[in-house]
């Protein structure tokens, strides 16, 4: 009797220690497309209408590549890519590093981290920058990026009436 006891203890304690275990988990899981949808929409939706126009996708490119742009010499190169995303990681460092402190080193290092985070601009990663390289001179320039953000406003709107919005992620059945 007293080790169906014992054994029922141990199963209790640990339904008990998953339950509590178990909401960090999901915490940690990954955002579902419905919610990748829904941050894209927020971020890029300048005019609070819910849902993104072809002239704020192209906006939100344009202050990507002045980010981008450091020399300001209206090309972005990818060792300014890479130069913008280095930034952004030691600025990640300095925040860790700052988590446990309080008070103004901890804002100062959460506000450099907001400034240094890099935009997302078409043309940033590997094989999309030779892409949108249209001219094929090792650089973007803000006319190929807004072209190439106009050419992925087009594949998102998949239902075609010129607007991004939730309507475009549904699923098709």
């Amino acid at each position: 009797m007293r080790k169906n006891t014992l054994v029922l203890g141990v199963v209790a304690a640990s339904l008990a220690l998953t339950g509590l275990v178990a909401p960090t988990f999901a915490a940690r899981q990954k955002p579902t497309p419905e919610q990748r949808a829904e941050f894209m929409i927020k971020r890029l939706d300048t005019n609070g209408d819910k849902k993104v126009s072809l002239e704020e996708a192209q906006a939100r490119a344009s202050e990507a590549f002045k980010t981008f742009d450091t020399n300001g010499d209206g090309q972005v190169s990818r060792d300014e890519i890479k130069a913008k995303r280095q930034a952004f990681r030691e600025a990640r460092k300095e925040w860790r590093a700052a988590k446990d402190k309080t008070g103004a080193e901890k804002t100062a290092a959460m506000d450099k981290l907001k400034d240094m985070r890099p935009a997302m601009m078409p043309g940033m990663r590997g094989k999309m920058f030779k892409h949108a390289d249209t001219d094929s001179n090792g650089t973007l320039s803000l006319a190929e990026v807004t072209e190439q953000a106009g050419k992925m406003f087009k594949r998102r709107d998949t239902n075609g009436d010129g607007f991004i919005d939730a309507a475009d992620f549904t699923k098709k059945i």
